[in-house]
């Protein structure tokens, strides 16, 4: 930790209150966790249960084998091996995200990688480098920084390995929530190129992201990563957006 993070993470909230990004209640004192009151905290909703491996929709099973994938994703396999995403995307995570992408609270990144460290440890998930979603430049000029970037190299660091900016985005691209689901895979055909092959070929990688909804972006990602030769991805998220169809899909029961 910088000095400047030092200052502004825990010297500064233990002087002067700060208020919750979801609720605005006044934070007291102490180190904040990814920007919440203890209240809020307790709301956040983590994703437990039978989960597909592929795209980490609910599942309702008695028991499943890991990594077991569901119908849609048997049918079009992605490329990645795994799914992993911690929380579902909604109140009061979305302010994290929200403060994160667009208030330039890039601190939340390093609290978000903490969490998702703990879990991918948890899980016995080994990699050898970590890499992230990519930004055109030009956006990336708009924000000043990429919040994929900011979890993945904080996320690196927790688990002992390297981070790379191994893909490339070529071409500006609508953002992928404003697009309707099946626009969404068009919207990013060709849209990522690898940097350097031997930096992935033949390793096991953490493909870091922000949110996941439809799964189009991590695919593509994971697609021109398998191409060059990765052994193994895992894509790992701090959350998940729930689908329209899941409220069917938790009434599937698979024995």
């Amino acid at each position: 930790m910088s000095v400047t993070e030092f200052l502004t993470e825990r010297i500064l909230p233990a002087l002067l209150p700060t208020p919750c990004l979801a609720c605005g209640r006044l934070i007291r004192g102490g180190r904040h966790y990814i920007g919440l009151c203890l209240r809020c905290r307790g709301r956040l909703a983590p994703l437990r249960g039978q989960r597909c491996g592929g795209c980490g929709r609910p599942l309702l099973a008695f028991r499943l084998a890991d990594g077991y994938r569901c119908g849609a994703c048997r049918r079009r396999p992605p490329a990645h091996d795994r799914l992993i995403a911690l929380w579902a995307f909604r109140p009061p995570l979305d302010a994290v995200i929200h403060g994160l992408k667009f208030q330039r609270l890039e601190y939340l990144g390093r609290h978000l990688a903490q969490e998702m460290a703990a879990h991918l440890r948890r899980e016995e998930i080994v990699a050898d480098l970590a890499v992230w979603v990519p930004l055109h430049w030009w956006r990336y000029l708009g924000r000043g920084y990429n919040q994929a970037e900011r979890i993945a190299r904080p996320l690196a660091a927790e688990l002992g390995i390297r981070a790379r900016g191994a893909l490339v985005r070529t071409r500006p691209t609508p953002a992928q929530s404003r697009l309707p689901r099946e626009r969404r895979a068009a919207n990013l055909r060709g849209a990522l190129r690898l940097r350097r092959r031997a930096e992935v070929a033949g390793r096991r990688l953490l493909l870091v992201d922000d949110v996941t909804t439809t799964g189009s972006t991590l695919r593509a990602a994971a697609s021109v990563l398998r191409a060059a030769g990765a052994a193994e991805i895992t894509a790992v998220t701090a959350a998940r957006t729930p689908g329209s169809d899941e409220p069917a899909a938790r009434r599937t029961v698979i024995w």
